[in-house]
C-alpha cells in the first residue's frame, strides 16, 4: 500500500507537466513568428519607399536639366526681334515654341493649345507639340519642355510721337518635364519658370 501512494504521487506531478510546457513553447513560436512577418513587411514598405522617393529625385533632375536647355536655347536663338518673330508665330510654328500676345505688329499670336495638359504625359509626347532634350544619358523617357511669349514687361512708352524707344523687356515661361528610369515611368516632375530678356 505504502508502494502505490509513493508510486502516485511521483507521476502525478508529471503527468500535470507535460501539456503546459508544450502550450507555452507554441505560444513564443506564434510570438515570434508574428514578429518575424511584421519585421518583414515593414522592411519591404521601407524598400518601396526609398524606390519611389529615388524615381522622383531622377524625374526632378531630368525635369531641371530640360528647364537649363529651356533658357539655354532663349539665351542662344533669341537675340533680336527678328528671331522673336519667327520662332514664336502662327503661320510658321516652331515645335515646343508658342505666344500667348502677338510678337510684333502684323504677326499673329499662337498660343498653347486649350487641349494640352501638363499632367498628361500623351499631351507632352505627342509629335511636334514639345522640345527634346537630347543630349541627357542616362534616362530611358527624355525630358522635354515648352516656351511661351507673354509679352512685354511693365508699361507702354506715352508718347510714340516723339519716338521714344521702348526699352521694355521680353518676358517667356518656360515648362519641363522630367521623368524617372523605367520602360514605362510611373513618376513624373514638373517645373516652370519665367526668363526675360531684352532685345534689339
Amino acid at each position: 500500500m505504502e508502494n502505490y501512494v509513493k508510486n502516485l504521487m511521483s507521476h502525478k506531478p508529471g503527468g500535470e507537466q507535460c501539456g503546459a510546457v508544450l502550450v507555452v513553447s507554441l505560444l513564443i513560436l506564434l510570438v515570434m513568428t508574428i514578429l518575424g512577418v511584421s519585421s518583414m513587411g515593414s522592411t519591404t514598405l521601407q524598400e518601396r519607399m526609398a524606390n519611389n522617393n529615388n524615381q522622383r529625385q531622377i524625374a526632378f533632375q531630368a525635369a531641371e536639366a530640360a528647364l537649363r536647355a529651356g533658357e539655354t536655347f532663349l539665351a542662344s536663338n533669341i537675340t533680336s526681334v527678328s528671331d522673336l518673330m519667327t520662332n514664336f508665330n502662327a503661320t510658321t510654328p516652331v515645335a515646343g515654341m508658342y505666344s500667348e500676345l502677338a510678337p510684333a505688329t502684323g504677326v499673329k499670336d499662337y498660343k498653347l493649345p486649350g487641349t494640352f495638359d501638363f499632367f498628361d504625359d500623351a499631351s507632352w509626347l505627342a509629335s511636334g507639340s514639345t522640345v527634346e532634350v537630347s543630349n541627357l544619358p542616362g534616362v530611358s523617357q527624355r525630358p522635354r519642355f515648352i516656351i511661351e511669349y507673354m509679352g512685354r514687361i511693365g508699361r507702354a512708352p506715352v508718347s510714340y510721337s516723339l519716338k521714344k524707344q521702348d526699352s521694355r523687356q521680353y518676358a517667356f515661361r518656360i515648362t519641363a518635364i522630367g521623368w524617372g528610369e523605367g520602360n514605362a515611368p510611373t513618376a513624373h516632375y514638373i517645373l516652370q519658370s519665367s526668363f526675360k530678356m531684352s532685345l534689339i
